[in-house]
C-alpha cells in the first residue's frame, strides 16, 4: 500500500529530530523538539511533525546566517 513502517518511521523521525537538537539549542526550540521526540517515541506521527514545522523558520534563519554575502 506504499505506507512506511511504523517503527522505521519512528526510528528515522527521532535520528532526523537528534541532527536537529545538535544546531537548534536555545530553550524554546529544545522545547519542541522534546515535544517531537515524545511524540515520534510513542508513533504519533503527525504531533511530532506539527512540532517540528514550528522550528522551520528558525531553521531558515540558521541557514541565511551561514551564506556567504
Amino acid at each position: 500500500s506504499g505506507d512506511a513502517d511504523p517503527e522505521e518511521a519512528r526510528l528515522q523521525l527521532l535520528r532526523g529530530i537528534e541532527q536537529l537538537s545538535q544546531a537548534l539549542t536555545d530553550p524554546d526550540s529544545r522545547r519542541l523538539l522534546s515535544a517531537a521526540t515524545t511524540a515520534a517515541d510513542t508513533r504519533q506521527f503527525y504531533p511530532a511533525m506539527k512540532a517540528l514545522r514550528s522550528l522551520l523558520p528558525r531553521e531558515e534563519r540558521l541557514l541565511a546566517a551561514r551564506r556567504p554575502s
